[in-house]
């Protein structure tokens, strides 16, 4: 069987072994030449940014001149100028882009980083993993909290009968992750109507949890979650280190308001990002530790390439009936397909890689559980 892969050479198609494997192999090496490539357009960027191209070809910024020249989307052309600047002073992120170690992503992950572990590129996480460790070192001061405070906003428009209104805005992080948990509470407690397609959609429910707020007499306040990262939060004073479940990072500020004024559990996580301990006394896994670990594992599922948040579950890598511990070094999130179908359906098990330790499914050759 003939790939549709033609040579650059012969303009042939190029024979591949019909094979997982291979093609696997063919795909990984392809993007480590996109990565050199990408290598070799950033050392331009780069020159060109010194010559103030952007200036003599009437472009507002150097990504929208790398968006109209490459015929990309901005997206990708401020990626690529972002990492541009961001590894100037970073040689090892170029070497690694050059020698096709890393992709584009990853390295521009990284370089948010301003001060790495041993290990710059966090080859042990995804690259969204490496995205919630920069975004977990990122240090909120008070003036900035201050900022994001008086920057919010609400507009709400009427049509010309007020038949219908129009609201947009913008909240900073704490806020906004409180109010959309204060809502999905709501939303979630709404009862489903089969008749009614249209009334169980996520965004329709939201919209009647507002309403539905605003008239009550006592509504219920929103349980805050927020998890402190003790190697983080000490040096920097705690501009840095603390996040809610939601996501978003925590200053002082905000932190002192939701300990006075919300609902809030809090969990401190040590250096080795261990937040509780239960062992074998117990297999059902206490609402404190979920999420615990959902927040651990960026509220999403750890599956490498999976960015699913969808019913996110907590699983037990080593059953517990087989005596696996009900401690977070056996826990991880999935979604609902890898933890129902790909686990417990088609009884494949996650494992870490044993090259860059993220979590992969493999079948074991056991039956199916029960």
């Amino acid at each position: 069987m003939c790939s549709l892969v033609r040579s650059k050479e012969t303009d042939s198609p190029v024979d591949l072994t019909v094979s997982v494997d291979s093609l696997e192999q063919f795909l990984v090496e392809e993007e480590r030449q996109i990565a050199r490539h990408r290598s070799r357009q950033i050392a331009a960027l780069e020159l060109l940014d010194q010559a103030q191209v952007t200036t003599a070809d009437g472009a507002r910024n150097l990504s929208e001149w790398v968006a109209a020249r490459l015929d990309l989307g901005l997206d990708t052309s401020r990626a690529l100028v972002r990492t541009m600047r961001r590894t100037q002073h970073r040689p090892e992120l170029r070497e690694a882009l050059a020698d096709g170690a890393a992709s584009l992503d990853r390295v521009e992950a990284a370089s948010k980083i301003a001060e790495p572990d041993v290990d710059p590129l966090y080859l042990h996480l995804d690259v969204n993993g490496v995205r919630r460790e920069a975004a977990k070192r990122v240090r909120i001061t008070s003036v900035g909290e201050e900022r994001s405070f008086f920057d919010r906003h609400l507009v709400m428009q009427p049509s010309l009968d007020q038949a219908w209104w129009r609201l947009w805005g913008g909240l900073d992080g704490v806020t906004g992750a409180i109010v959309d948990q204060a809502l999905t509470t709501a939303a979630d407690q709404l009862p489903v109507d089969p008749a009614s397609p249209g009334v169980n959609d996520t965004a329709w429910r939201k919209a009647t949890a507002l309403a539905q707020l605003c008239v009550s007499d006592n509504p219920p306040p929103a349980q805050v979650s927020v998890f402190i990262e003790a190697d983080l939060a000490g040096p920097t004073e705690g501009e840095a280190g603390a996040y809610l479940e939601a996501g978003p990072g925590v200053g002082r500020l905000a932190l002192e308001s939701l300990l006075c004024e919300s609902s809030t559990e809090v969990t401190v996580n040590t250096d080795r990002g261990e937040p509780m301990r239960f062992g074998r006394r117990s297999r059902t896994i206490p609402p404190r530790l979920r999420r615990a670990i959902l927040h651990r594992d960026g509220n999403r599922c750890v599956i490498d390439g999976c960015d699913s948040r969808n019913r996110l579950q907590v699983h037990h890598v080593v059953p517990w009936s087989q005596g696996g511990p009900t401690d977070p070094e056996n826990l991880i999130a999935l979604c609902w397909y890898h933890h129902q179908i790909a686990v417990h359906q088609h009884g494949l098990e996650p494992h870490r890689h044993r090259e860059h330790g993220r979590y992969r499914l493999r079948r074991t050759g056991r039956a199916p559980p029960d």
